[in-house]
């Protein structure tokens, strides 16, 4: 495909107008795969307007759009997928899924395109993993809500009991709890934004929110209710508490499960697990396809999904300075894990790989 590929232009959001929305919204009209929101020009946009760094790649053929990539370059040629560390889904925007990406960026000033959650279908992100593709779980409620169920069950027959035995307690609690499949109330957004936080904080995990451009765009993802693109918040409280919650944001056909939150004083009634069950209930009955709960090894994920598709981590590099400083950072990081040094052997590849999580929330 490199001896076709003649230009790639890489440029703001203002240099997608009218004829390049056009064919964007046309190939993920053909293109099923890329049916979830991190693929709309909506997310793109939204994007954009709080991250100085966004950037399109329009990869031309034979004089012709055959493919565009969001995403966010640095000063020193790193890019990123778009939305950073918020971005659980990337890749081409394109129905010729064997696309050239090292050779459509060739000549475009970049150094290192990291990428972590990448189509595995294809090709040049698939070439460039750096590990074997992950399953990213999908509740697939094409065929309706209770075939859904059928699924799990057929798949975790006890899972399904001990789920819907937990479902019974709740509707015990009768009025005590409430559930808002769409809850429009910024109060419980930013309830939901600071239990989350808290968690990542009891769990020494990356704050996301940390960064202000990612609490805005949720803000703004949160005022955006269209039929093709819209953020969702759903919540469940009991007794005038929240318990559980949800924020994530949809397509027209599939829900992206991005935000869930629980309070642990609630998990004997697990709360989150029967809002999910309404969420799923509440979408397939609006025609929404899908729900992608993203990779992981969760147990939760497992049983809450009857379909998946591949992703894949990696990296897509050519020589430059951004591409000397990761050779050198996995040069140090080589050194050390032969040394008989035990823990401390670890600590510059940990170090290494904190810094880039860390510049793919603050780098602009």
């Amino acid at each position: 495909m490199s001896d076709q590929m003649t230009r790639t232009d890489i440029v703001t959001l203002d240099g997608i107008g009218a004829a390049e929305r056009q064919v964007w919204n046309g190939f993920r009209e053909q293109n099923r795969s890329l049916a979830s929101p991190y693929f709309s020009l909506d997310f793109v946009e939204a994007v954009a307007r709080r991250r100085q760094d966004t950037r399109i790649a329009i990869l031309h053929r034979n004089g012709t759009i055959a493919g565009f990539l969001p995403l966010h370059l640095s000063r020193s040629g790193v890019a990123r997928p778009i939305g950073g560390p918020l971005g659980d889904h990337h890749g081409l925007i394109t129905t010729t899924p064997d696309l050239d990406v090292e050779a459509a960026l060739a000549g475009s000033g970049f150094g290192i395109l990291n990428y972590h959650g990448a189509l595995a279908d294809q090709a040049s992100f698939a070439r460039g993993s750096t590990a074997p593709a992950e399953i990213s779980w999908v509740s697939d409620l094409s065929s309706g809500y209770d075939s859904f169920l059928d699924d799990c069950a057929r798949e975790d027959a006890k899972a399904m009991r001990n789920i819907r035995a937990r479902q019974r307690k709740l509707a015990e609690l009768g009025d005590r709890v409430v559930f808002r499949l769409d809850d429009r109330r910024p109060d419980a957004l930013r309830a939901v934004i600071e239990t989350k936080r808290e968690q990542y904080r009891r769990t020494n995990a990356l704050d996301v929110f940390v960064a202000s451009w990612a609490r805005h765009l949720i803000e703004d993802l949160f005022d955006t209710d269209t039929s093709e693109f819209a953020g969702m918040l759903s919540t469940v409280e009991i007794d005038g508490q929240l318990a559980a919650a949800h924020f994530g944001m949809r397509s027209d056909t599939v829900l992206h499960y991005w935000f869930p939150v629980y309070r642990p004083e609630f998990s004997k009634l697990g709360p989150g697990l029967t809002l999910y069950l309404e969420i799923a209930r509440h979408l397939a009955d609006q025609g929404v396809r899908e729900i992608h709960l993203g990779p992981g090894d969760y147990d939760f994920k497992r049983r809450l999904s009857n379909a998946g598709f591949g992703v894949v981590g990696g990296r897509l590099q050519r020589p430059s300075l951004a591409h000397a400083l990761v050779r050198t950072g996995q040069a140090i990081d080589s050194m050390a894990q032969a040394l008989p040094l035990g823990r401390v052997s670890n600590w510059p590849g940990k170090a290494f790989r904190r810094l880039d999580r860390w510049a793919a929330v603050h780098a602009f």
